[in-house]
């Protein structure tokens, strides 16, 4: 079975990393994945929520720094760690390299783990705008196994890490944020819900 598994996850591996290779994802795939072109958005993101999205906008602010601390510490400096599995890069022979081969361990990917539980924090706060966060998301987890940095199942295992640590600081969100965050977040969520309900309808 583990065998089984490993092979599936090396196929999907080499049909993304060397199936998809051109040279417009070359260019695409290193842009996205490195966070530090995205600082300018993210700081207006921040400062934008900060003035102009009243608590439940600041909490939010908080609440992103604390997942993606969490669940950068976790993968990058504990999971890796005990895992300790080679890169695709270093273990496979053939690898497509857009940016340069990485000498750190791969399970999980730390940018999948990150993305995971700030674009789920995102999605449950904003639901309207959770397509633009899924999205990014799953581009920033193509681009690791697209560079040959991470197998699939090594952003899988990001995404579950992010999703459980974001869903858990959500959680904690809504319990001590206050009665006016948790009744304004479900307020908006039923509101999108029945907007959809509606459109079925007619």
């Amino acid at each position: 079975m583990g065998d089984f598994l490993y092979s599936l996850d090396v196929s999907v591996f080499r049909w993304i990393n060397e199936g998809w290779s051109n040279p417009v994802l070359d260019k695409f795939f290193p842009f996205i994945t490195n966070i530090h072109n995205f600082y300018p958005v993210l700081l207006l993101l921040a400062l934008f929520l900060l003035i102009w999205g009243k608590a439940k906008g600041r909490w939010m602010v908080l609440a992103l720094i604390v997942t993606v601390i969490l669940t950068d510490q976790i993968s990058a400096h504990l999971l890796k760690q005990l895992v300790g599995r080679i890169r695709p890069c270093n273990a496979l022979t053939g690898v497509l390299t857009p940016l340069g081969p990485s000498g750190s361990f791969s399970f999980p990917s730390s940018h999948a783990a990150n993305m995971g539980g700030s674009m789920l924090l995102l999605s449950l706060a904003y639901p309207v705008w959770g397509w633009f966060w899924g999205l990014w998301a799953l581009s920033v987890g193509l681009s690791r196994i697209y560079l040959g940095l991470h197998y699939p199942s090594d952003v899988l295992g990001g995404y579950i890490l992010g999703m459980t640590i974001g869903g858990g600081v959500w959680w904690s969100l809504r319990k001590w944020a206050g009665a006016s965050f948790r009744k304004k977040a479900s307020v908006k969520i039923k509101k999108t819900l029945r907007k959809k309900i509606v459109r079925k309808k007619r």
